[in-house]
């Protein structure tokens, strides 16, 4: 029996999809509460140090934050595991997952910092160098393809999940030249669990909320009508 569980995040945030992710395939139940990030409520700072999402409330009065820690509870939890059991392999997934990181947090810097083109052809260049460490390492990390998904694929499902959008905007597909990591989300996209972590009208949501922004990616997708892509992450193909 599982404790009471309520996750506090936002409908479009890849941490909270992570975890959403691991509750989903670990059949977790728990009550989802999603805020507005301009518009944070006072209780949230009062949950969280950081006054960030994922926020996981344990039986209505403990608090875990940050999501890597609440993926870690929750793993240890349910008595299953997010990682090989293969020592190297296991360390093989952490490295790629702290790359993976380091490119959601490109991706941030491209939806809220970025003002010039310049500026963004500097932060794409540098993703598609993470990307290029990836494609060239995770073969390494592979797996078959009908084992049960692990947080490598929760991460890096999160991480591909906008690049449809961005290429659309941007007219730059992140997948060229690596056509493994294109269908390594194409075969993510296909998973219920990685379906189900965001709305149906993902694509769409993320380009609005985007188009409020300042920089200079709000104002390529603000030119756009509103995108209409495949459900989830899109099709992983080029545009």
């Amino acid at each position: 029996m599982y404790p009471h569980f309520r996750l506090v995040g936002h409908r479009l945030c890849p941490y909270v999809q992570r975890v959403s992710m691991v509750m989903a395939a670990r059949s977790i139940p728990h009550e989802r509460v999603d805020i507005l990030l301009d518009q944070k409520p006072d209780w949230l700072f009062e949950l969280s140090p950081t006054g960030k999402v994922p926020v996981l409330v344990v039986d209505h009065e403990r608090v875990l934050f940050e999501a890597a820690a609440i993926c870690e509870y929750l793993d240890d939890l349910s008595g299953k595991n997010l990682f090989p059991s293969d020592p190297y392999a296991r360390g093989v997934h952490r490295s790629l997952i702290a790359i993976g990181e380091e490119i959601l947090a490109l991706t941030a810097r491209l939806i809220y910092q970025d003002m010039t083109e310049e500026q963004v052809d500097l932060t794409m260049h540098q993703m598609t160098g993470k990307l290029e460490l990836i494609a060239r390492q995770h073969e390494a990390g592979a797996a078959p393809s009908d084992r049960p998904l692990m947080l490598l694929d929760f991460v890096f499902a999160t991480i591909f999940r906008p690049f449809a959008l961005f290429a659309i905007a941007l007219n730059r597909d992140l997948f060229t030249g690596m056509e493994d990591l294109r269908g390594w989300s194409v075969r993510l996209s296909k998973h219920e669990v990685v379906q189900n972590a965001v709305p149906r009208s993902y694509q769409a949501e993320m380009q609005k909320f985007i188009s409020q922004k300042d920089g200079y990616l709000a104002g390529r997708l603000a030119m756009l009508p509103t995108v209409h892509l495949a459900h989830a992450q899109g099709t992983g193909q080029r545009p």
